[in-house]
């Protein structure tokens, strides 16, 4: 018995002991666990504070924690299993031993799963506090990373709405480009109708007046017809045509004729821009004026020898020309039959004039009876006195003495004159297209006289160089002229003197006779800029 009890003894003191060893061990293990987070703690901290430098995008720190907490749960299992075998095996002895060593046993599995679990739950929240804070770095981390990477591809990469705004405009330039203009539809067709033209279009123009540049093919192009008109300001016979060709433009523009008067000038003062301005303002001309100074269009239409004024009326012809001359006419008249070409031209292009009447609201002059033959034109410059129609000058020195020689004339007996010459009296000089007085004088004894025939008499002078106006006086049969056989620019002194004032360059009316007649005609001037170009007549009645 004595034995027994001290058995138990010894039992107890073992089971003590081992209570103690086990509270030891889990206390050594509980301090490794702290140990083990705070370097791992330390350890991360450092990790993430390096990754957060070197690598934003970096995640692999965060699984190696999970797994070396995992293993460390794992390595606690096995000594549980050890100490439970144990403690089974020694609590069979007896049933009392059983319930003493079942106490005191789980009494210290309760002491020893508190200390384990204990460092685990110390564990658990501290791995809950710092996997927040890595995740969040690390979040932002990548969140940085995805903001800079969409930067570049912004940079590199149109914008949504610039490529949508370009996807929007680029059919409507496919469109654009795949339509010609109407601008380039009348270009293309322009050169079709050129290529296959019958007849040259207007080439070298040097000015355009009244409005924009424009060629005959264009104007066919656009359905028009085109009444070419050459002129020259200063000659009669075109200004006689004037009143006709204002009329029909205001008539027919507007029903698809274009008329385009070709100015060539017959003179060099009438290259000058003002002065075809100052006569288109003159005579009311509203439709185009090319300038043909160089006389291209006239050399490539006329040919070398043409005529003032001239009237080409170009559209489709009847032959199946796209652009050729459907009508030709020289010099005056005939005002009827153009006009009926002009409408014959229009209805071939579909134009509908059956609302528009026929012939304009102007007087057609007549000739009458005209007894002879009137006097011819007259040019007074040494090219047109020694080329083809020459001589105009009735007296011998003009040709002994040359040009820009100043010489003394003496004029000849009125009935040993001849027709169609004009003789001098006086210092004259002659220049290339004129003759000029030499030399001032106070009582006009240097003169021109010439035999005329017809209705009326012009000529065409130029002011004097400085711009100062200056007097030519008129005689016919030797006396002034009467009020009824004066031009539109007599005018008359205080002595009943009558004269013309020479103010711009142009063509003077002196003669305005009531019957076709034969008389002597003389201009004088005391003025040294007294410069004659040309006289031309008329035999209509009314007319100029």
């Amino acid at each position: 018995m004595k034995h027994l009890k001290i058995a138990r003894s010894g039992i107890a003191a073992l089971l003590l002991a081992t209570a103690l060893l086990v509270a030891c061990t889990s206390s050594d293990q509980q301090s490794q666990p702290d140990q083990t987070q705070e370097s791992s703690s330390a350890s991360q901290t450092a990790q993430s504070d390096d990754q957060s430098q070197t690598q934003p995008q970096r995640t692999e720190p965060q699984d190696q924690q999970s797994a070396a907490v995992s293993d460390d749960e794992e390595d606690q299992g096995p000594q549980d299993a050890q100490s439970r075998q144990s403690n089974d095996a020694r609590g069979t002895q007896s049933g009392a031993q059983e319930q003493d060593e079942e106490a005191t046993v789980a009494a210290a599995d309760q002491q020893r799963d508190e200390a384990q679990a204990e460092p685990a739950e110390q564990a658990q929240p501290q791995q809950a506090q710092d996997q927040p804070a890595q995740q969040q770095d690390q979040q932002q981390d990548q969140q940085q990373a995805q903001a800079d990477d969409s930067a570049e591809q912004q940079e590199q990469q149109p914008q949504p709405e610039a490529e949508q705004a370009d996807q929007q405009d680029e059919p409507a330039q496919q469109q654009e480009q795949s339509q010609p203009s109407e601008t380039d539809r009348l270009r293309l067709r322009a050169e079709e109708i050129s290529a296959l033209a019958t007849v040259s279009d207007l080439v070298g123009i040097n000015a355009w007046l009244n409005g924009a540049e424009t060629s005959v093919a264009l104007e066919l192009a656009k359905g028009n017809v085109v009444l070419i008109d050459f002129w020259t300001y200063t000659c009669i016979n075109c200004v006689r045509t004037l009143p006709f060709l204002t009329s029909w433009d205001q008539k027919y523009r507007d029903h698809g004729l274009v008329i385009i008067g070709v100015h060539t000038p017959e003179f060099e003062f009438e290259e000058r821009i003002e002065n075809v301005r100052a006569a288109i303002a003159e005579h009311d001309i509203e439709y185009l004026v090319a300038v043909d100074n160089d006389w291209r269009t006239w050399r490539a239409l006329q040919g070398r020898s043409g005529w003032w004024p001239r009237k080409f009326l170009i559209g489709p012809t009847p032959d199946g020309s796209p652009m050729g001359v459907r009508y030709d006419h020289i010099g005056e008249g005939d005002y009827e039959e153009t006009e009926v070409a002009i409408r014959a031209a229009l209805e071939a292009v579909g134009k509908d004039l059956s609302d528009v009447p026929f012939g304009v609201d102007v007087a057609v002059p007549t000739r009458g009876v005209t007894p002879g033959r009137q006097t011819r034109e007259l040019y007074a410059g040494w090219s047109r006195n020694n080329g083809s129609g020459g001589p105009y000058a009735g007296q011998e020195a003009y040709f002994l003495a040359g040009p820009l020689v100043p010489t003394f004339y003496s004029d000849i007996p009125t009935s040993d004159r001849k027709h169609n010459l004009w003789y001098l009296q006086g210092l004259w000089e002659t220049d290339r297209e004129s003759i000029v007085h030499a030399r001032e004088t106070d009582d006009l004894e240097d003169y021109i006289a010439l035999l005329i025939r017809g209705r009326t008499a012009n000529v065409v002078l130029t002011v004097a160089e400085d711009g100062e106006p200056f007097n030519v006086y008129v005689e016919l049969d030797g006396r002034w002229l009467q009020p009824d056989e004066a031009g539109s620019h007599i005018q008359w002194d205080d002595d009943g003197r009558s004269y013309i004032r020479v103010t711009e360059n142009d063509l003077y009316r002196l003669v305005f006779l009531p019957e076709w007649s034969e008389h002597e005609l003389k201009l004088r001037s005391d003025s040294d800029q007294f410069r004659i170009f040309a006289f031309t007549f008329g035999s209509y009645v009314g007319g100029e």
